[in-house]
């Protein structure tokens, strides 16, 4: 007959991932005045499902995200330019080869 087979699922544990949300800046703007206007962090956190820390930052970062645009999901876009002269004088190059139809890839 052979050996019974145990479960090999019965060892395993499922692991369920949280989905991550996306905030704008104009909903986090939002989420802020919410906060601002008296209620508690705890309210805030527990009506918009978001974690304490993340309304922590946003309320730290509150002057940076009014200055963005409201669509921006992101305040930091990566390093700056090591040199911006060269970048501008590239990009105008490569604007010109496209003026006059010539491939730059």
């Amino acid at each position: 007959m052979g050996r019974p087979q145990a479960n090999k699922r019965s060892n395993c544990s499922t692991i369920t991932e949280k989905k991550r949300r996306h905030w704008n800046a104009r909903k986090k703007i939002a989420i802020i005045m919410y906060h601002e206007n008296g209620h508690s962090k705890n309210k805030t956190v527990a009506k918009f499902n978001i974690q304490t820390n993340q309304l922590r930052n946003w309320i730290s970062k509150k002057p940076q995200l009014l200055k963005v645009q409201p669509g921006v999901k992101r305040l930091n876009t990566g390093a700056k330019p090591k040199y911006p002269a060269l970048e501008t004088a590239l990009l105008t190059w490569i604007k010109e080869k496209r003026k006059n139809q010539n491939a730059v890839t």
